[in-house]
């Protein structure tokens, strides 16, 4: 059960990137969850851009914004 459903996440993860590989986005990280993969990337497309949601990053006493959006049950960040 549990080696099946990290295949499956291992195979939305590798469709994601492709599409995001298609679309001129390079992916600089890969995690793969028991809940759904994650995928950090540079360069987002415009069609994740307009779905994204910010987030808040606090580290150090700096803060940033983190771009979140879902693909293909995966999710997407950016900073």
């Amino acid at each position: 059960m549990i080696t099946e459903r990290i295949a499956e996440h291992i195979s939305m993860a590798e469709a994601a990137q492709d599409w995001l590989r298609a679309r001129g986005s390079r992916v600089t990280d890969v995690r793969v969850f028991m809940r759904r993969p994650l995928l950090e990337i540079a360069c987002p497309p415009s069609e994740l851009v307009r779905s994204a949601n910010r987030i808040t990053e606090t580290h150090n006493g700096g803060t940033r914004s983190v771009w979140f959006a879902t693909l293909g049950g995966c999710g997407v960040i950016w900073r």
